[in-house]
């Protein structure tokens, strides 16, 4: 029997179980509505909208707003995906504008706000980015489950207002690292000046993304958006070529006459083998040859040059040089020379301020400021993606001929040691120089924890680097 007393504590009882039952079906609503409401690829669309000036008279905006058009045309319904400009005055808030913020269904709207757009302004790539960035910040719009990306798309591939390129690059990724946000860039470059691909592919490349494509009519750019947007469509990749088996000339200890070589000692010159399969990603150029005087190390250069090598006891460990005269190649004849150096003060003029391990390990006469000092900032890192290894480009504008300079630091046992290899031809043999340099890269790291997407995007950035050269 019930007692009046206990009657009120059972109708407050029902009262409370109802309000938990409200609760919880409110709680799994919501939690359908997050589930539901959460796309699987985010993509952001950040689109040049400068003026290209005099030198880019021949830039067809109207194609490239159109192309974007066309790419969210064909994005899957689910996709959710947004429109950011970027172009204006320097310093100014407006030089960069998201247009159309995120959400599944936008293709229509980015279109049609894609071919409003007119060109004006500087390229304000620099803002347009940070911005771009700070878009996937926030709780919502909703992340994407499997892929979050930004799009660049690009008529130029530096920034308009000025500033060091290094320290833009820099920017971007620590955005990105302060964020906590994992992105993907894909840059996509239309008619963009040669002289500036290189910049682009550096950018690329510090945010350890796919190498730019390069595009120069409307319907590459179609084929290269199309392609990045619909996900059931593979992404340009390259072509795996068959690995070449060819005949390696072996390298002699002795220059001409008139250049005489120290001694080599016979058991730092082992025997080579008579040939070798070169990797897939270098083919040998019409009218080269592989050269070499160490087994794991293989030099590609013209044929029908003279190779030497040679040991010192101090200074540089070994040297490997082709050409007409290959002891003093540089001042003589045009070739290619591969040397390996353990001296900290060339470690220093090359990677003082981008290896934060060779600071750790200078000698007592040397200071942390010194060091940095002496960096000049003539090297241009190339994030490889390995602790502890790096590599450079060097660029010498004043050189008539094509002179492409790759630098690798590495730190092996108690101390650094950095090779280098210097290729000075004449422009009809760039060729020569990228698979040059190309080979010379995947030797320095093989045995390492490289990955196939860093190998690759290092690779490009050298062939970028080769074109950009005079």
């Amino acid at each position: 029997m019930t007692t009046p007393a206990a009657r009120p504590r059972r109708r407050w009882l029902r009262i409370a179980l109802a309000a938990l039952a409200v609760v919880v079906i409110g709680m799994g609503a919501t939690v359908v509505y997050v589930v539901r409401s959460t796309p699987q690829y985010r993509t952001a669309f950040l689109v040049d909208t400068s003026d290209p000036g005099p030198s880019g008279a021949q830039r067809d905006f109207g194609a490239l707003a159109d192309s974007v058009g066309a790419a969210v045309r064909n994005a899957g319904d689910g996709d959710a995906l947004s429109l950011r400009r970027f172009g204006g005055g320097c310093g100014e808030p407006d030089n960069t504008e998201e247009l159309v913020s995120s959400a599944t269904g936008n293709g229509k709207r980015i279109g049609a706000a894609a071919r409003a757009l007119t060109p004006g302004g500087k390229a304000t790539l620099s803002s347009g980015l940070l911005a771009a960035i700070d878009d996937f910040s926030g709780r919502y719009p909703f992340r994407g489950s499997k892929r979050n990306r930004i799009v660049v798309v690009t008529t130029q591939g530096t920034d308009g207002c000025g500033g060091d390129p290094v320290a833009m690059n820099e920017k971007v990724r620590d955005r990105m690292d302060r964020l906590g946000l994992h992105l993907e860039f894909r840059f996509v470059g239309y008619r963009v000046p040669v002289a500036e691909k290189e910049v682009l592919t550096r950018l690329a490349s510090a945010t350890r993304s796919a190498a730019p494509q390069f595009t120069q009519d409307a319907a590459e750019l179609n084929a290269v958006l199309e392609k990045l947007v619909v996900p059931t469509l593979p992404e340009a990749k390259p072509i795996e070529v068959p690995a070449q088996e060819v005949p390696v000339t072996a390298c002699a200890q002795d220059a001409p006459s008139e250049y005489p070589l120290p001694t080599v000692p016979p058991e730092a010159l082992p025997s080579v083998a008579p040939s070798v399969r070169l990797p897939n990603q270098v083919k040998l150029p019409a009218g080269a040859r592989v050269y070499a005087a160490r087994p794991d190390n293989h030099l590609i250069a013209p044929a029908g040059q003279t190779c030497a090598y040679t040991y010192f006891e101090s200074g540089a460990n070994w040297q490997l040089s082709v050409s007409d005269h290959p002891v003093l190649m540089e001042g003589y004849g045009q070739g290619l020379t591969v040397s390996e150096l353990s001296g900290r003060a060339t470690d220093c003029s090359d990677f003082g301020k981008t290896s934060p391990e060779l600071l750790e390990q200078l000698p007592p006469d040397v200071t942390e400021s010194a060091c940095k000092e002496a960096d000049t900032g003539r090297t241009v890192n190339i994030p490889s993606g390995v602790p502890g290894l790096y590599v450079g480009t060097i660029r010498e504008d004043r050189s008539t001929d094509v002179k492409a300079m790759l630098h690798l630091l590495r730190f092996r046992g108690a101390h650094p040691t950095t090779n280098g290899l210097v290729c000075l031809l004449p422009k009809e043999q760039a060729d020569v120089c990228t698979a040059s340099l190309t080979y010379f890269f995947l030797q320095q790291t093989a045995g390492t924890d490289i990955s196939a997407a860093d190998r690759d995007r290092v690779i490009a950035a050298i062939e970028a680097y080769v074109k950009s050269l005079p």
